[in-house]
């Protein structure tokens, strides 16, 4: 068979395979792929894994694109296209730069190759809690990154508009590192609610941004709800401050009694001419003193202690309302800061 004729076949077998892989789903169609290449078969392998990574972005799910890359970049090595598989590992690693090649599948070809492609790939993988709330000093979001190799980073927050927020770290990572957000702008004032964007880029010896991750983050300031003043104390713990008065018939009584003997006896008051006169002054000053007496036993009487234990019982309620109030000042005053974070994903690479 001729040299032309062998190509059209290839091709054909080519189309017919990867004609049988639209037909799959896209991780059937990255473990046919896998298959392939473990029975040797490395261009059907190659064909299947291209056709996979081809199709849209949502129908590869990552950890099945990871696996399309690392397998592909395989046979492409064992095709002699050396630089085109340090490509793919390159890509891969871009991807998921915390992934590790499993040095009992692959052999020390493979596995040399993806560790060279490792040490000039600059890359990081971003990963922070889903929902984070700060709410006291020295609260903050914690970032981590996992760096593909050793290299430099800058870690900023961006306004929605892309300005910047916060510029949260610039330095180097090695393996891994941690960052932390407090939740606050540059100048130190908390963020306000809104729409923000933690963006983390990886530079290159000569300092130009070769690869940037970005984090989506929800910010909400939320304010602490005010505490309810205390009910003040009810009537029935409150003690009855008077006694009631009595007739008063006694004191008036006593009273009248005795300024009618004052002026029926007048040798008892005074002994001379003028007695009659000074003893019916003294006998309306009793009669008096018999009114205002009858007039006082009749008004209700306090009754201190009662009084005392009421007061004492007020007092620890405004206490209570006092300190409840100075908690409310405090809440008012108080802002906490809410954050939630969505999925990573790359915003710029070669």
């Amino acid at each position: 068979m001729s040299r032309a004729a062998l190509a059209l076949a290839w091709l054909a077998c080519a189309g017919a395979l990867a004609g049988a892989a639209r037909a799959q789903t896209p991780a059937e169609q990255v473990a046919r792929g896998v298959r392939a290449y473990r029975d040797l078969d490395y261009d059907g392998a190659t064909t299947i894994l291209r056709a996979a990574l081809s199709m849209p972005g949502s129908a590869l799910a990552d950890t099945d694109r990871v696996r399309a890359l690392v397998y592909l970049g395989a046979s492409e090595l064992y095709r002699d296209r050396r630089d085109s598989a340090a490509a793919l590992f390159g890509r891969l690693l871009r991807v998921d730069p915390r992934y590790h090649i499993d040095q009992l599948v692959f052999p020390p070809e493979v596995t040399g190759l993806f560790q060279q492609v490792r040490l000039v790939t600059r890359a990081v993988a971003v990963v922070a809690p889903p929902v984070t709330e700060l709410h006291a000093a020295g609260d903050a979001l914690p970032i981590m990154l996992y760096a593909t190799t050793f290299h430099s980073v800058d870690v900023a927050v961006l306004r929605p508009n892309g300005v910047l927020l916060r510029t949260v770290y610039q330095g180097s990572v090695g393996d891994s590192l941690q960052v932390r957000w407090d939740g606050r702008a540059a100048d130190g004032n908390p963020a306000d609610s809104g729409h923000y964007q933690l963006e983390v880029d990886s530079r290159g010896a000569d300092g130009r941004v070769v690869h940037s991750v970005a984090l989506p983050l929800d910010v909400s300031r939320v304010r602490r709800d005010t505490l309810a003043l205390p009910a003040p104390p009810d009537d029935s713990l409150l003690k009855p401050e008077q006694a009631p008065g009595t007739s008063g018939l006694r004191a008036l009584v006593s009273g009248f009694v005795t300024a009618t003997a004052v002026a029926v006896l007048p040798s008892l008051v005074a002994g001379r001419a003028s007695a009659s006169a000074d003893r019916f002054v003294v006998a309306g000053g009793l009669s008096l003193a018999a009114i205002l007496g009858f007039r006082a036993e009749r008004r209700p009487q306090p009754i201190p202690a009662n009084i005392a234990a009421n007061r004492a019982l007020q007092a620890a309620w405004q206490r209570q309302a006092d300190s409840v109030h100075a908690q409310n000042v405090a809440r008012r005053q108080e802002v906490r800061i809410l954050i939630r974070v969505g999925a990573a994903r790359v915003v710029g690479a070669p």
